[in-house]
């Protein structure tokens, strides 16, 4: 994924990768959990423009509530820029389809990376100030009979 943001942007961002080697096999649909993840890290790159920095990040996180289901392992995946930031008025409805920070933007990218991780039982959660952005994408590891 890191290639093609590069190929896509030869000029920049510095793009770093921080993954958490401890995360466990789990049962996804890798095409869709790659195009989320994509969804995120291509604003992210646009955010940062070529001078920034997005960080690409992983973790596994223990005894943790999606909705309201427990979860023993969750697997947090948070893509990270150095941006503007996302405009405060804009925060609350970034998942809704067709709203965009963008010039030029759609206002699908985050909708559709939404859906994908609700699919899987996941959600996306965004926090925002100038100078960084994370987008927190939270999936459960365990497979239902666990």
């Amino acid at each position: 994924m890191c290639g093609l943001l590069s190929a896509e942007h030869p000029e920049g961002p510095v793009i770093t990768r921080d993954y958490d080697p401890s995360i466990p096999d789990f049962s996804a649909d890798p095409d869709r959990l790659i195009q989320a993840v994509l969804n995120l890290a291509r604003n992210a790159v646009a955010a940062s423009g070529p001078d920034g920095h997005v960080e690409l990040r992983t973790r596994v996180l223990r005894r943790f509530t999606l909705g309201n289901k427990y979860h023993r392992l969750v697997a947090r995946v948070e893509v990270v820029d150095d941006g503007e930031g996302i405009a405060p008025d804009l925060l609350d409805h970034i998942f809704f389809p067709m709203v965009s920070g963008h010039p030029g933007g759609t206002g699908l990218g985050l909708p559709i990376a939404q859906e994908l991780i609700n699919q899987h039982g996941g959600l996306i959660e965004c926090e925002s100030r100038p100078g960084k952005t994370r987008f927190f994408m939270y999936l459960p590891l365990e497979s239902s009979h666990d």
